[in-house]
C-alpha cells in the first residue's frame, strides 16, 4: 500500500520523516502543494496530510468520487498530538492508519465513524479484512442503522467468523468491532435461509403483504449474505447486503487470438449456470503459452481480476486420472499438457476443489475451482 506524506512547516517535515521511518512512504513539501496533493490522490493508496484540516477539505473536495474508491486520508497537526482519520476510513483505511500514525507520533487518534464509537462492527471493514467483494455497497447503510440502533441483524453464510460470534470487550482508545455485535446476530446457513425465507420473500415481493404484518419480525430483519452466489430471487422487502468471497479461480484456455468478448461470455456463462457470481473471483489462470494472449488478459483487466500462470511442469506432475480431469490428445499435441483450463484452474486455487471441469466453447475452455479454507 503506498503512502505520501504532506507538510508544510518544518516542524511538521520533521514529524512526516520521522513517521515516514517506520511506515515508508513519499515525502512531498510545501513547493507545488496544491497541484501535488491532488495528482497524490489518484495515485496513492495513503495521504498522510500534517496541516490544517480545512486546507486538505478544501483541496481534495473536488476530487471525491466514493469511498470505495478514494484513497484512505489521515491529517495531523505539525506536534503529532491528533491524527484525524478525514477519508475512507473503513475501505480506503484511513481508520487504520489514524490508529497507527497516533501511535507512532504518541498522539491520539480522532475516529468518528458511528461504528467504530459504538464498538460495532461494520461489514466494509469486515469484506475488506475477509478479502471480499461487496455487491450493493447501497445497503450497507441499513446494517449498520439496525446494529447501531440495538437491533438484531441476519447473516446468511456457511462460513464461521469470529467476529460475528465472539464477544470481545474493546481496547483501550481501539474498537474491536465485535464488542456488541456478536450478540445481535442470527444467523442461518444457505440452505436453511432457502428453507425457511423463500416463502415469505416471494409473498411479501407481489404484494401479499409488508415486513410490519410480520409479528415476530424475524423475516424481516436487515440480512447480509456471505456467500459466492446465493442471491434472493425475487428482491425481497428487506434489505439484503451481499458480500462475495473471493474464492474461485476460473482456468481458461482458447486458440490464438481468440476475442476478448467471447472469452469473457463463456467465462460468464459458466458462472451463472454454476450459481457463482462474478465478483467471487479470485483469479484467472491459464498455462505460459497463453500467458500474452489478449483476450484472456483484457477479460482480467475487466473482471478486474489477476491472471495466475502455471507451469506445465507443475501440471505434468498432477494425477490427472486420480483427480478425474477430462483429457485431450488434441489440447496435449498444442500444449504439451492434457489439460489446460481445469489444470490451472484447479493449482491456482492452491489444489482445492472443482467446481466444474471444462466446459467447452467455439474454441475456447473454461474451468472453474474453489479455493478451500477461506
Amino acid at each position: 500500500m503506498s503512502t505520501a506524506y504532506f507538510y508544510l512547516t518544518d516542524e511538521g517535515g520533521q514529524l512526516a520523516r520521522r513517521l515516514a521511518a517506520s511506515h515508508p512512504g513519499d515525502l512531498y513539501n510545501k513547493e507545488n502543494f496544491k497541484a501535488a496533493l491532488r495528482e497524490a490522490f489518484h495515485k496513492y493508496d495513503y495521504l498522510v496530510c500534517i496541516m490544517a484540516t480545512g486546507i486538505v477539505v478544501r483541496i481534495l473536495a473536488p476530487l471525491l468520487v466514493h469511498k470505495t474508491s478514494d484513497p484512505g486520508v489521515v491529517v495531523m497537526d505539525q506536534k503529532g498530538r491528533f491524527a484525524i482519520s478525514l477519508l475512507s476510513g473503513h475501505l480506503g483505511g484511513a481508520n487504520d492508519l489514524a490508529r497507527e500514525m497516533a501511535a507512532l507520533s504518541g498522539g491520539e487518534a480522532v475516529i468518528t465513524t458511528a461504528t467504530d464509537v459504538a464498538g460495532e462492527l461494520s461489514f466494509d471493514t469486515f469484506a475488506k479484512n475477509h478479502h471480499m467483494a461487496i455487491e450493493n455497497i447501497q445497503e450497507l447503510k441499513h446494517i449498520s442503522g439496525a446494529l447501531l440502533a440495538g437491533k438484531p441483524v441476519r447473516v446468511i453464510t456457511d462460513r464461521t467468523y469470529a467476529e460475528l460470534t465472539i464477544r470481545k470487550p474493546a481496547a483501550a482508545g481501539h474498537s474491536s468491532g465485535d464488542s456488541n455485535t456478536a450478540e445481535k446476530i442470527q444467523t442461518l446457513t444457505v440452505q436453511e435461509a432457502k428453507e425457511h425465507l423463500s416463502k415469505y420473500t416471494a409473498d411479501h415481493t407481489k404484494g401479499a403483504g409488508t415486513p410490519n404484518e410480520d409479528p415476530a419480525g424475524e423475516e424481516a430483519l436487515p440480512t447480509v449474505v456471505i456467500d459466492e452466489g446465493f442471491t434472493f430471487l425475487p428482491t425481497p422487502a428487506f434489505p439484503v447486503l451481499y458480500l462475495r468471497p473471493r474464492t474461485i479461480c476460473a482456468g481458461i484456455g482458447c486458440k490464438r487470438n481468440m476475442d476478448a468478448a467471447s472469452i469473457e461470455e463463456a467465462l460468464l456463462t459458466v458462472l451463472k449456470k454454476e450459481g457463482i457470481s462474478p465478483l467471487s473471483l479470485k483469479c484467472i489462470s491459464t498455462i505460459p503459452l497463453k500467458a500474452d494472449e489478449p483476450g484472456i488478459l483484457t477479460t482480467a483487466e475487466h473482471l478486474h481480476v489477476p491472471v495466475q500462470i502455471i507451469s506445465t511442469a507443475d501440471i505434468e506432475a498432477l494425477d490427472i486420472d486420480t483427480l478425474g480431469i477430462q483429457t485431450s490428445n488434441f489440447v496435449a499435441e498444442q500444449t504439451g499438457v492434457l489439460s489446460v483450463s481445469t489444470a490451472s484452474a484447479y493449482l491456482a486455487s492452491g489444489r482445492g476443489r472443482i467446481l466444474r471441469d471444462k466446459v467447452k466453447f467455439k474454441g475456447i475452455t473454461v474451468a472453474l475451482c474453489q479455493v478451500e479454507g477461506e
